[in-house]
């Protein structure tokens, strides 16, 4: 299972649901660190040992792939509030099924979810 780190982009209300869903995420700004740079956001993951959750298209490229042991779930969109609970759902199937591995990037889309390792 996946352990996540939130990024500031991240709704704190879905970071909220996830938690009711058993997901083992917490908010970077939990840690205080806002308004870190992406390289920072890596390292801090990398030390926690913690998989990126995003919706910064920066961490869908090679460059930070490259640096993040701890993976990337990507948000492709800008959920609505009404969106919320359902992309909870869908985004703690996956942590739930996944296993952390180098180099994984699981893209999230309204209608799609993409897995590439």
């Amino acid at each position: 299972m996946l352990k996540l780190l939130a990024d500031e982009n991240i709704p704190r209300r879905l970071v909220i649901l996830l938690k009711t869903r058993g997901v083992d995420i917490i908010r970077l700004q939990d840690l205080g660190a806002r308004g870190v740079s992406n390289q920072e956001l890596v390292r801090i993951a990398n030390r926690l040992t913690r998989t990126i959750l995003t919706r910064d298209f920066d961490f869908t490229m090679p460059y930070f792939l490259s640096l993040t042991r701890s993976r990337v779930i990507y948000i492709s969109y800008q959920p609505s509030r009404n969106e919320l609970l359902r992309l909870a759902e869908r985004i703690a199937s996956i942590v739930h099924q996944l296993e952390p591995k180098p180099g994984l990037l699981v893209i999230v889309g309204r209608e799609y979810i993409e897995i590439h390792d």
